[in-house]
Parts: C-alpha cells; structure tokens; sequence
C-alpha cells in the first residue's frame, strides 16, 4: 500500500494552507490528507475526488424556505467531460462520516455526503443557507448544469464490524443528513450486532428531516431513535399559552408515526443518559453532527452521562 500511494500524482500529495476553509473544522484537510480507501484499492481505480474535480449539478430542490433561510437538497455528477477523466478508470468513494470541500474561487467550505454511488460518481448534499453567508449567496444561484469543484475524501471516522458496539449518534438539524450512511452500514450488515441510538435534536416536527428514511431503520432490531423538539407548539390555546406543546399533546401524538419517539425537550446530559443501558455489552462511540458549540457541549454530556471515552468521540 506505501508503494501505491508513493506512485500517486504529485498534485494530490500536495497541500497548501489555501486548502484549508478557515472554519475551524475538527477533521480539517490539512490534517486528514484524502488517501485511497481499501475499497478503492480492490477495485484497483482512482479515487476521482482526491484532488479538486468538477461536479455537475444534477438536481436542485428546496426543502424548505423561511426566514432564517433556505434548506437546499444539491445532486451532483462528476463531470469527466471536464476533468478529461476516463470513466472506466475512476469510481467515487467517500466513506460514511466524511466530508468533501467545496471550492468556489477563493471561497472553501466543507459539506458532508447524505448519500453517493461509487460507480456512477455522484452524491448528495443537504445544504441550509446562511443570510449573508458568502458561500449562501452563491449556492441560491446554483442551477442544474452548473459546475462546481469539490475535493476529498476529509475525516477520521473508520467504523469496524466486530466487536459489537454501543454506537450513539447525535445530529442537529440538517446535520441528520451525513449521519444516515452511518446508520446504513451497520443496519447493512448482517453481521454487525453493533447497537445505534439515533438522538435527533430539531427545532420543531416540521424540521426533522429524513424522518421516512428512519422510519426505514425502525425495522431493525437494533436501531433506536429520538426526536427533540423544544420549540414544538400546536395551534391548541394550552399550548399556545405555554409557548410549546406539552409532553403529552394530542396534537403531537397524532403527527408522530409508528415508532416515533418525541420529546419536547433539550437533549441535555440527564436525558442522555436516559439512553445508557449498562445491561448492553460493547464499547461506547459517540458521534455528533452540528455546529461546533453543538458538537462540545453533547461531547461534554456523553463523558459525564454516558461514560464515553474522548478517544471514541468524532466529530462530522
């Protein structure tokens, strides 16, 4: 393996500090240097990403609109007519709990894949537009057919079948997104008696996303999920007086599906470990997808509730 990637081009063995986004990303591109994976090796190809590459946007559609902005699904295609790339020669390989860097000019920011096909060389991502943001302002006026350059793969994350887990994974808002390829390849795997507890904090049931696609893994024995919705308000007068719903609210009840769990709530460090069942054998992982206080404040919590060690603790 040292000789192959000694064999690589010298383009992508070479980083700049220009390669970093400046946002302070805990797996950043100048510490996690994108390498072939085992599955690129077996297939004896190139990873097409590994350096900046064109991508082609398939598909564009609007999840959601308000006024803290706009949530924005993004499909995109490699596009080997640009990069003059032979298709039979590459494939596209990003593992579950990485990220890709998008690049815009002098514009950098890290997006993580929901979803991708090794073979036809294309992935998704959920993106939520940020008033003013730079990088915002130049997806609202991305449309199909425009091309746009991502590198990597980026992250540190490798999850191993054997032994069985306890594998808790906590994702806020539109981070759910990159936290679902990680779910799959457990669920995927006959094999893995790894256990997932999927704690999913949103403002409100209407920006939970994804919520079929959990319903989906609510079929296996040894997934678990939660919804958290501390702002979640009915149109009923005791909950409009109290400003959110309360536990119980019919209105909630009803909305949710067989085998949702919700509460009105915060996820806070008594509530999880309310999920902790010392009875289950197997190391403890934690994963957290959010913003970077998101990110601290439940790495804090999974330490004092849940007994995790810092080592098994990663960031998306």
């Amino acid at each position: 393996m040292l000789s192959y990637f000694e064999d690589l081009p010298e383009k992508e063995d070479l980083l700049q500090d220009s390669d970093c986004c400046g946002n302070g990303c805990t797996n950043c591109i100048l510490d996690n240097k994108p390498r072939p994976s085992k599955r690129v090796l077996l297939a004896g190809k190139r990873n097409v990403i590994l350096s900046y590459t064109k991508f082609r946007l398939l598909r564009r559609q609007t999840l959601e609109s308000g006024s803290d902005g706009q949530v924005l699904l993004l499909h995109f295609a490699h596009a080997a007519e640009e990069d003059g790339e032979g298709a039979e020669d590459t494939v596209l390989d990003i593992p579950p709990g990485h990220h890709v860097m998008m690049r815009v000019g002098s514009l950098l920011r890290p997006y993580s894949p929901y979803w991708s096909d090794f073979v036809a060389k294309e992935f998704r991502i959920l993106v939520k537009l940020q008033p003013e943001g730079p990088m915002s302002r130049h997806l609202q006026a991305v449309q199909p057919n425009d091309l746009l350059e991502f590198r990597g793969p980026i992250g540190q994350y490798v999850h191993e079948p054997q032994p069985a887990k306890c594998i808790y994974i906590i994702a806020q808002g539109v981070a759910i997104a990159p936290t679902l390829p990680l779910v799959r390849q457990v669920l995927d795997n006959e094999d893995d008696m790894s256990r997932l507890w999927h704690l999913v904090c949103a403002r409100d049931l209407q920006h939970v996303y994804f919520r079929e696609e959990m319903l989906e893994f609510a079929q296996f024995w040894n997934y678990r999920s939660c919804l958290y919705l501390p702002h979640q308000q009915c149109d009923s007068p005791a909950c409009q007086e109290a400003g959110h719903c309360a536990q119980e609210c019919p209105q909630l009840r009803s909305n949710l599906r067989y085998k949702e769990t919700a509460k009105v709530s915060r996820l806070d460090a008594s509530e999880l470990g309310n999920h902790l069942n010392p009875a289950i054998p197997g190391q403890r992982v934690l994963i957290v997808a959010g913003d970077s206080r998101f990110q601290k404040i439940m790495a804090q919590f999974a330490m004092q509730s849940l007994d995790v060690d810092p080592a098994n603790i990663y960031m998306l």
